[in-house]
């Protein structure tokens, strides 16, 4: 896999990441908005099949259960959880694309610092 499709592939993940915590802040802020339907984001797909297009917005089925009488406290829990989950992946990749740009700095002084 060459250094651009790389590069191509990390900055759709991170403007999926993104896409998917601002979807995940609307579920949050409108939990107790009667007929509201939470979101989600896919993106996954995306990245395995590039024919595939970019992230998708849909339904998230788990949060609708989660959100009928008496269940805006598990419906809120999930979202906490997607939103912890989505934040430990975006410092994930940035950390690894630091290291990548470590790495590139040192080749291109030539090992000196």
């Amino acid at each position: 896999m060459a250094i651009g499709s790389v590069s191509e592939t990390v900055s759709m993940a991170l403007d999926g990441l993104v896409l998917r915590q601002q979807v995940i802040a609307q579920n949050i802020a409108n939990l107790n908005t009667p007929g509201y339907t939470p979101q989600r984001v896919d993106f996954e797909s995306a990245l395995q099949n590039p024919a595939g297009g970019g992230p998708r917005i849909l339904p998230d089925t788990l949060a609708g259960v989660a959100s009928g009488p008496g269940g805006s406290a598990a419906a809120l829990s999930h979202q906490v959880s997607e939103l912890a989950d989505t934040a430990l992946r975006y410092q994930t990749l940035i950390k690894g694309i630091n290291k990548q740009l470590a790495i590139m700095q040192l080749v291109v002084s030539d090992g000196k610092r």
